[in-house]
């Protein structure tokens, strides 16, 4: 129950600095969070989670991207090529999503995570 509490307390800290809850808890976190995975609001996690999980989630994206691409076009696409292109797309997506969360947390001067309960 201690991890619900918590999230329930981000979300009114977020509320209140006036960020509004689609930024404050984006669809890939819906989706940790719906599979079980207690994972702290980007917010309150580490620049390196958010990078870990931005980048997963960006990439995913792509490569999703590239292969309906590949289903409606004539020409085929080079699988390596579309891979490598998706990883760094997605490590740029992560990075600045990653940045963009930890100058937010410290702009807003928010909680530390563990100790919200």
């Amino acid at each position: 129950m201690q991890f619900e509490q918590q999230i329930t307390l981000a979300q009114q800290e977020l509320s209140r600095c006036g960020i509004q809850s689609s930024n404050s808890h984006p669809i890939s976190f819906h989706l940790l969070h719906w599979g079980g995975i207690k994972m702290p609001l980007p917010h309150y996690c580490s620049f390196k989670t958010n990078i870990a999980v931005f980048t997963a989630w960006y990439s995913l994206l792509f490569v999703i991207i590239f292969f309906i691409a590949e289903l409606l076009s004539n020409s085929p696409i080079a699988v390596i090529s579309a891979i490598i292109t998706s990883l760094f797309a997605g490590i740029t997506a992560g990075v600045s999503m990653a940045a963009y969360y930890h100058y937010s947390a410290k702009r807003h001067a928010l909680t530390p995570w563990q100790q919200l309960a």
